[in-house]
């Protein structure tokens, strides 16, 4: 029987209501994962800062490797593991590095993460973070040029995928921390990981560093996720340790994934218009497309706007019911039969 594979989709920085913050998606792709034999998401779907949740049948792709896999110019090959390398921003304060570099440690010997080891930029990464007109979060680097190269010496030693972590500057997040905004640093994750993911093929991922507050006040439960340490690294090696390589369409094996094994995408209603979706959906035979209701953003790119034919249904658990009777074929009739004409 064919593998049901489901592509879970919440773009970062977009104020998702579900999936907006650290974590809170994970939920969703648990469910998800257990009506799927394979489901395909991305780094904000499946980090929550010190937190994660393995889910075997997961594959965690960075958002412009999914985009290229989506248009079929690249495949993915689950692996066992990879050997995982770290770029440390060399803006980090003392305190944040030591903070990162035990986080390192602590993955190896408890989690048994196989990392080569770690690497500093030569000189701070510059991280900028902005907020454009829709409200929706982006950011920029001033120096891409030397997390390219600290990110190269680590493949040229060995690494088989990239974690980055940057220092990124405060930030008036208090609508965030009130449940009720933007990630700030969304946008600026997306730019770091695909800036890396683009140059070297390998899979990346990025955590971002800031300042601690060793006595943080109350937040938003969506937000706590975010204040039980100093560190986001966590989730991030946990995910690329197993994330899949990344493989050009002339060098794929048959049992590489491509995008024609791809059965069904779950986006929220309203942000339908990324690359990797309109891809998808203009193949000769799309996916089944479930547009979730419940899961509102920033944006206002619905299906219809985009005329695209998507099955609305108001919430994950509505979703799991289709993925459900998909797997076992069953179609609910409505009316009768048509008769077809000679």
């Amino acid at each position: 029987m064919k593998p049901l594979v489901v592509l879970l989709l919440v773009p970062t920085g977009v104020g998702a209501a579900v999936g907006g913050f650290a974590g809170d998606a994970i939920p969703v792709a648990r469910l998800l994962a257990g009506a799927a034999d394979c489901l395909i998401a991305h780094p904000n779907v499946l980090n929550g800062a010190l937190l994660s949740y393995p889910l075997t049948n997961a594959l965690y792709v960075e958002g412009y490797g999914l985009d290229r896999f989506c248009k079929d110019e690249w495949r993915l090959r689950p692996v066992h593991r990879n050997r995982v390398g770290v770029v440390l921003d060399a803006d980090l304060s003392a305190s944040q590095r030591q903070q990162h570099l035990h986080a390192v440690e602590a993955a190896r010997y408890t989690l048994g993460i196989d990392i080569l080891g770690h690497c500093t930029s030569e000189g701070s990464l510059g991280v900028e973070i902005c907020v454009g007109a829709t409200g929706t979060a982006w950011g920029t680097l001033r120096h891409p040029g030397r997390l390219l190269a600290a990110a190269r010496r680590l493949a040229a030693s060995g690494a088989e995928a990239i974690a980055v972590v940057s220092r990124c500057p405060e930030s008036d997040d208090t609508d965030y921390r009130s449940g009720d905004g933007v990630d700030p640093v969304g946008g600026v994750e997306a730019v770091i990981s695909h800036l890396v993911v683009r140059h070297l093929r390998l899979p990346a991922a990025h955590a971002p560093a800031f300042d601690y507050e060793p006595a943080p006040g109350p937040v938003h439960p969506r937000v706590a996720a975010e204040v039980l340490g100093p560190t986001f690294l966590p989730c991030v090696l946990a995910g690329l340790a197993r994330a899949p390589q990344l493989i050009k369409g002339a060098e794929a094996l048959p049992q590489d994934i491509g995008a024609a094994a791809v059965d069904v995408v779950v986006s929220p209603v309203d942000c339908c218009g990324g690359a990797g979706l309109l891809a998808l959906m203009d193949r000769a035979n799309p996916p089944v497309l479930l547009a979730v209701e419940e899961n509102t953003t920033r944006l206002n790119v619905t299906p219809e706007h985009l005329g695209l034919k998507a099955r609305r249904v108001r919430s994950y658990l509505e979703a799991c019911g289709w993925l459900v009777a998909l797997k076992q074929g069953v179609i609910f009739a409505e009316g009768p039969a048509a008769a077809i004409q000679a």
